[in-house]
């Protein structure tokens, strides 16, 4: 059975949510898919994986100025909490055919993560220090400025 990737807007700016292209097959096995042109409002420029994190531990903890990412929880499990500065929503990430577009200038927080959770990252620009927001107080204040903004 194939299932047609379909887009979810959130209450957090620009954060969709998308379940994914899909082939539920059980002779053959299943299989996901994402289509940059088509399904990404960008063509990543860095993949990277995180893995075998502690559950207590917490990843993330920032905003970026510029990029923009796309998470899926390959294995197992993982939570993402996404913050725009006004709406905050969480979402649990444990399917291979979830995904979670996060645009620039959203606070994002991965933890809860299973023993065996692996979250890929698709990133639309290639690893930037200065494009990084560690400090909540300072991405609070850069939202006001830019919603200020004629």
């Amino acid at each position: 059975m194939i299932h047609e990737t379909t887009i979810e807007d959130c209450t957090v700016r620009g954060v969709r949510l998308f379940d994914l292209r899909h082939v539920v097959d059980s002779v053959r096995g299943n299989l996901a898919a994402l289509e940059f042109n088509q399904d990404l409002p960008f063509v990543p420029q860095r993949i990277f994986m995180t893995y075998g994190i502690p559950s207590e531990s917490t990843r993330g903890e920032h905003a970026h100025r510029q990029c923009a990412q796309f998470l899926i929880c390959v294995h197992g499990e993982c939570h993402l909490c996404v913050d725009d500065g006004e709406n905050r929503e969480e979402f649990c990430l444990n399917r291979p055919t979830h995904g979670v577009l996060v645009p620039p200038l959203v606070w994002a927080r991965e933890h809860l993560h299973s023993v065996d959770s692996v979250l890929l990252v698709l990133a639309s620009h290639p690893y930037e220090p200065a494009d990084y927001i560690r400090d909540y107080n300072e991405f609070k204040g850069m939202v006001k400025e830019w919603k200020s903004m004629p």
